[in-house]
């Protein structure tokens, strides 16, 4: 892969340090979504929600369309792994009966790799034909994904850098047959601060826009996400440690399974405290009549999140001021980041002047594939930007 042009050549303009860009959704608030959702209720969440790969074909084709037709974002909780390893080997949630994902789901995993990204290839291909390219569909990665790195694992766990190595391979294949998408990481939220900075280093942080609950057993009313509270993380810390925004989920159970209605999500109170603490959208199982009225009775009551991430740069590129160029690249120093046309920060690097080389920065942890991006330059109080082009 090359840059087009000379790197001596790269001029940067000036940019002020506000950068207007759409949110993924419609406008930036706090988010509702649903599995099954009809009626008023339409009109009053941003996001559907289906779970991925309980077929090795795809098969959410009327998912992708009705989120289409409706002008919804799709929110895929993508169970891949464990959904396959059940149907080719038996393995069961951890929580449901043996042989399960406890005992031999690291196997799987270092046995079956094509076999899983294969299916992730079928999911991402139905994904874009059947949706288009034109707008963002977010992956709710692997739910439990943390199980497979535990020591009761026949083999061993996996180690961090193996589930960091696996998992980018499955978000390369994603990216490359539906490009509209972006990526939230789950968390289990029961082990404590130092795993969460260990595991989601391992798993390159910035490739996701999000972080998310799964299984429905988030505490809406606590500051702790989970029950388990000694030395486990705060939806405020996870906000802080990594600045990002998180999906929290209620009413789901194994695979995906209905639960209890929660009510607490739709408290006033509540939703103010978790919304300051960084979570920006919730996502139901269940839809009873009284979700759609209880949204818009709260929507005038609670604030507007701290951090929307940003969804796209072609309805709102960045402006290039008419000032002219300021420097070339090889004569700046500072922070730079590389940005995929997402709005994801997908690397950082603090260059050293004139000490730069982009094939170090390609060979590196940003994974870089054909096509552009905006590379970011923060000099002083300056932000000075470009795009560039990799082929």
């Amino acid at each position: 892969m090359k840059f087009t042009g000379l790197i001596a050549s790269l001029m940067f303009l000036a940019l002020s340090q506000s950068v207007s860009a759409d949110n993924f959704f419609t406008e930036c608030r706090f988010h509702y979504g649903a599995g099954n959702a009809s009626g008023a209720l339409l009109n009053d969440i941003d996001y559907m929600v289906a779970w991925a790969g309980s077929s090795q074909s795809f098969n959410l084709g009327s998912f992708f369309t009705n989120c289409k037709n409706n002008n919804k974002t799709p929110v895929l909780i993508s169970y891949i792994i464990a959904f396959t390893a059940r149907a080719d080997s038996g393995l069961q949630d951890c929580n449901v009966g043996t042989p399960s994902l406890c005992q031999q789901g690291a196997n799987f995993i270092r046995y079956n790799m094509p076999k899983i990204l294969s299916v992730y290839a079928a999911y991402a291909k139905g994904a874009e034909q059947n949706f288009g390219s034109t707008n963002k569909m977010i992956w709710c990665m692997e739910p439990d994904y943390e199980q497979y790195s535990e020591n009761g694992q026949a083999g061993g766990g996996l180690t961090p850098a193996q589930c960091g190595t696996y998992m980018g391979e499955i978000l390369d294949t994603i990216a490359h047959y539906a490009p509209n998408s972006v990526f939230s990481m789950d968390i289990s939220p029961w082990k404590d601060t130092t795993f969460q900075k260990n595991w989601y280093a391992a798993l390159n942080i910035k490739r996701f826009s999000f972080i998310n609950t799964s299984g429905g057993q988030s505490t809406p009313s606590s500051v702790f996400i989970s029950n388990n509270q000694t030395g486990c993380p705060t939806w405020a810390w996870v906000f802080k440690t990594f600045g990002t925004p998180m999906i929290a989920d209620a009413d789901y159970g194994t695979a995906g399974s209905a639960t209890a209605f929660i009510t607490a999500w739709q408290d006033s109170a509540t939703l103010t405290a978790r919304i300051k603490d960084g979570v920006i959208a919730m996502s139901h199982n269940q839809t009873p009549a009284t979700l759609a009225p209880a949204i818009e009775a709260v929507r005038s009551k609670i604030p507007t999140p701290p951090k929307c991430p940003v969804g796209t740069f072609v309805a709102a590129p960045f402006k290039e001021h008419s000032a002219g160029p300021v420097s070339s690249l090889s004569a700046l120093s500072g922070k730079m980041d590389l940005i995929d046309l997402s709005g994801r920060i997908i690397d950082t690097r603090n260059i050293a002047q004139g000490n730069f080389s982009w094939d170090a920065w390609k060979s590196g942890a940003a994974r870089m594939h054909p096509g552009a991006y905006i590379v970011r330059l923060k000099v002083g109080e300056q932000i000075l930007q470009k795009k560039v082009f990799v082929n």
